[in-house]
């Protein structure tokens, strides 16, 4: 992403007859590239105190450098320019940054960055952010030359509102959130009892073969019948119930994702939504994650709403499910 800083030998053309160095100075690398330098410098002719020194280089990454000089290196507060759009400020230390700021701003990407560096590789504790036009990753922990070591990486769609968290331990990443399937969270559970007790419908009996069993529950005060589904992943949602509770105000997130639905009444498309305000026995839960059915009026709940819980005990007998914080 970016080239590293190179040590570089110079040689400094000043005015020896006048005794005084001139200003713009004029600077001669080894392997003939030059460099113009404006502002302060000490006896020797060497860039000391406030100053700017431009490259001339076409071929050079840096464009120019400025801020406190000492002894001919950035020392201090200081700004380095790549050729490409690369801007790094912050504190140098014998001409390498050591602790500041990365930016790059283009029609495609933005990159940030706040934290440690070595020269111009992050280094250290540091705060990242890329972005383009269908995703935005943001990394926050400690870097290693460049690469994202140890912490927290938040990858979240533009497309479909999909967010990924994943935990990195020494380079390596596994996921740990994500907002698209339902996960365990007690503090999406609103409810002082240890667990709340749901009586559940039976239709049916085991004399004719079509016992099943269903339960009510309410989206923002607007009350459904779902049919309990153990054999099912997913939490779904009918069309006609779902056209009621758009009627009725019910709020959302729509993720912009299309899915497929296999199950009771065969294959039907689906999207996947966010809901809140979830009542079901003495529990208001949050965030859960459902497919809404685009082609049959089928509302199912499956072990994908159930794993919002930290355990769930159905009683068939007693036709009881119990969920618990």
């Amino acid at each position: 992403m970016k080239l590293i800083f190179a040590v570089i030998l110079y040689v400094s053309f000043f005015n020896i007859a006048f005794g005084q160095c001139p200003n713009p100075l004029t600077i001669k690398f080894v392997g003939g590239m030059t460099a113009s330098y404006t502002g302060e410098t000490n006896d020797n002719c060497q860039r000391n105190g406030i100053g700017k020194t431009v490259y001339g280089d076409p071929d050079y990454f840096i464009d120019y450098e400025e801020g406190i000089w000492v002894d001919d290196l950035l020392e201090g507060e200081g700004k380095q320019i790549h050729k490409n759009g690369d801007i790094f400020t912050g504190l140098f230390k014998a001409g390498k940054l050591t602790h500041g700021s990365y930016l790059r701003k283009s029609e495609k990407i933005k990159l940030t960055y706040e934290g440690g560096f070595n020269g111009v590789l992050f280094q250290g504790k540091g705060y990242y952010i890329s972005e383009n036009s269908f995703n935005k990753t943001v990394q926050d922990g400690m870097f290693i030359s460049d690469k994202f070591a140890n912490g927290i990486e938040t990858i979240t769609s533009k497309t479909d509102g999909v967010v990924i968290v994943s935990k990195y331990v020494d380079g390596i990443s596994s996921i740990i959130k994500r907002n698209d399937i339902n996960t365990y969270n007690i503090d999406d559970i609103i409810g002082d009892d240890d667990f709340t007790e749901i009586d559940l419908i039976q239709k049916g009996s085991n004399f004719d073969n079509r016992i099943s069993y269903s339960l009510e529950i309410e989206v923002d005060g607007v009350k459904g019948e779902w049919l309990l589904d153990t054999g099912a992943m997913s939490f779904t949602i009918g069309k006609t119930l779902f056209n009621r509770l758009e009627n009725q105000g019910v709020e959302f997130i729509d993720l912009k994702k299309q899915v497929v639905i296999k199950g009771v009444g065969g294959t039907a498309n689906g999207k996947r939504v966010i809901l809140n305000n979830i009542k079901i026995g003495s529990y208001t839960v949050n965030n859960v994650v459902a497919t809404v059915s685009l082609d049959n009026n089928y509302s199912l709940l499956g072990t994908g709403f159930l794993l919002k819980f930290s355990n769930v005990i159905w009683g068939m007998r007693a036709n009881k499910l119990f969920l618990y914080k």
